[in-house]
C-alpha cells in the first residue's frame, strides 16, 4: 500500500464546541447542504446498567442545514455524540460499573476521553473525507499519485510548475474556507505518519512537532545517529519556493514535509 498525501490545515476558526453551529457554518462556507448526524453504536439499558455494542450502527439525524434546493447534502457526523448523551444521563462512575454485553461494548470507556477527530464530512460518492479537529483540519484534497511519486515533481519544478500551482491553489482555497492560515503537507505513512497521528494537537504544538523533526524520535527504533543521518536528505520546504526559483534538491535529497503560509498569494492580491 502506498503513502498517501495529506494536507493539514492549522488553526481553523470553526465553532467546534457546538455541532449545530459548526454544521451551519460548514453549509454556508462550502455552499452545500449539510446533514448533521451521529452513529448509534451502543444500546444502553439504564435500569440494568447494561451496554451492548451494535454490529449494525444506526445513523441518527440531528438536523439539516440547507443553502439551496439540491438533493445531495454533505453528511457531517459527530464523533462522540452518543457517548456524551450516556455520560450526561448516568455519569462516568455508573458507566464504569456497567455490565458489557459483548467485548466491543467496553470500547465506550475509551470513548469517554476526548475523541481524536470531532467531526467528519463526507459526500454521497465517498470521494470526500474531511476531518475536523479542535484546532486543525484534514483538508482531504485529492491527489492521484502516492507520496513517493508525487514528491518527485519538486525535483523538476519548472516542468511541473503549472500542475503544482493548480494543486497548491486547491489547498489554499480549502484552507481559507476553514480559516486556516497555514498548512503542513506530508505522507500518512513512513516517518511523517506520526504527524498525522497527532492531528489533535494544538496548531502551535503540531507546527513545532513537525519543524523540529520531533516526529523522527523513536521512529522504527532509530537511535540519534540514524535520525541525524536521515535529516541530511529529508528536506522540509516551503511550497512558495517552487515559484520563486528557490528549489535546489540533489539526486539523493527527497521532500519529506512541505509548509505553506500562502503569503505570496495573499500579497499578490493586495
Amino acid at each position: 500500500m502506498g503513502w498517501d498525501v495529506v494536507q493539514i490545515g492549522l488553526g481553523h476558526d470553526l465553532p467546534v464546541d457546538d455541532p449545530h453551529k459548526t454544521a451551519q457554518e460548514i453549509a454556508k462556507r462550502m455552499e452545500r447542504n449539510v446533514t448533521l448526524a451521529y452513529y448509534k453504536k451502543y444500546e444502553y439499558d439504564i435500569a440494568s446498567n447494561v451496554i451492548h455494542y451494535k454490529n449494525k450502527q444506526e445513523l441518527i439525524e440531528l438536523g439539516r442545514y440547507e443553502v439551496d434546493d439540491s438533493k445531495s447534502p454533505l453528511l457531517m457526523t459527530v464523533a462522540d455524540y452518543q457517548v456524551k448523551q450516556i455520560l450526561d444521563l448516568v455519569g462516568i462512575d455508573k458507566l464504569r460499573k456497567a455490565t458489557f454485553a459483548n467485548d466491543w461494548a467496553r470500547i465506550i470507556l475509551h470513548e469517554t476521553k476526548e475523541p481524536f477527530e470531532l467531526y467528519e464530512i463526507e459526500d454521497d460518492e465517498r470521494n470526500l473525507g474531511i476531518r475536523i479537529f479542535k484546532e486543525n483540519v484534514d483538508l482531504d484534497i485529492y491527489i492521484r499519485e502516492r507520496w513517493n511519486h508525487w514528491e518527485r515533481t519538486f525535483h523538476q519544478p519548472n516542468e511541473n510548475r503549472e500542475r503544482l500551482h493548480d494543486y497548491r491553489m486547491q489547498i489554499y482555497n480549502r484552507a481559507k474556507l476553514f480559516g486556516c492560515k497555514d498548512v503542513i503537507i506530508c505522507a500518512d505513512q513512513g516517518p511523517t505518519e506520526s504527524i498525522v497521528d497527532n492531528l489533535n494537537y494544538t496548531a502551535d504544538r503540531l507546527r513545532e512537532y513537525a519543524r523540529t523533526y520531533e516526529y523522527l524520535n523513536g521512529y522504527d527504533g532509530w537511535d540519534s545517529h540514524e535520525v541525524e543521518e536521515w535529516k541530511k536528505e529529508a528536506k522540509h520546504i516551503m511550497f512558495s519556493s517552487v515559484f520563486q526559483g528557490q528549489i535546489n534538491l540533489s539526486d539523493t535529497d527527497f521532500v519529506e514535509v512541505i509548509y505553506d503560509d500562502f503569503r505570496d498569494l495573499i500579497n499578490a492580491k493586495n
